[in-house]
């Protein structure tokens, strides 16, 4: 809302801007008797017509913009740190207000197409399978999550810096690309305590707590 405003005043002004250089330009002429007073208010009238009128088409074409822009879906990639790991999640999210379409997202540099053995015991290629796809539909506020890499350890065959471009459609079939340059360094910055008690009684001691906590949120909605 604020932007349409924004839009408004800026065409408001420019509109202003033009009658007042209109309207100079009247006094001019009649001041220089290059034509008479009723001749040139005449013209002056018609010409203040046409500028509102054309005032009055911009403001509306930039207020449906403002409205497709506030409308639209908007898809985002992310690296994340998981929680209580080390691990680094791969995040696509529409942040938007719309359903996005078509959606296919590409790697640069690609991803390693792995099988066999080369692939066991890996997340890479379950990244590579799901966005080697176009995804038909992706609602707001949906978001895909996947393991990226360790954070520490390296222990995919992907690469620490790569730009991630989505490209998708929405409602309307206007097409949308955003791209994202990410890089596994912010992460490898990132500082949180991690559960070092992994024995029975440690485990089960942290289970209570966890149950215990999810009780307190449950119990205050």
């Amino acid at each position: 809302m604020a932007r349409s405003k924004e839009t408004v005043a800026k065409v408001s002004a420019a509109a202003l801007a033009s009658l007042a250089a209109l309207l100079g330009g009247v006094a001019w002429l009649s001041a220089n008797d290059v034509a008479n007073a009723a001749t040139t208010w005449t013209a002056f009238g018609s010409l203040a017509t046409i500028t509102a009128a054309v005032v009055a088409i911009w403001t509306l074409v930039a207020l449906k913009r403002d409205s497709a822009d506030r409308t639209r879906p908007v898809l985002v990639a992310e690296l994340r740190a998981a929680v209580l790991t080390h691990d680094a999640e791969f995040i696509v999210r529409n942040v938007g207000q719309s359903v996005a379409r078509d959606v296919k997202v590409d790697f640069d540099p690609p991803l390693p197409v792995l099988e066999g053995d080369a692939a066991e015991g890996l997340a890479t290629p379950y990244l590579q399978r799901r966005y080697s796809q176009v995804i038909p539909t992706f609602p707001p506020g949906l978001a895909l999550y996947n393991s990226y890499q360790d954070a520490n350890d390296n222990d995919e065959p992907t690469p620490d810096d790569f730009t991630a471009t989505i490209t998708y459609y929405d409602m309307h079939g206007h097409k949308y690309t955003d791209s994202y340059d990410l890089t596994m360094d912010v992460l490898r910055g990132h500082t949180a305590g991690y559960p070092s008690n992994t024995d029975d009684k440690g485990m089960q001691r942290r289970e209570v707590k966890a149950l215990e906590a999810i009780a307190r949120g449950i119990g205050r909605h």
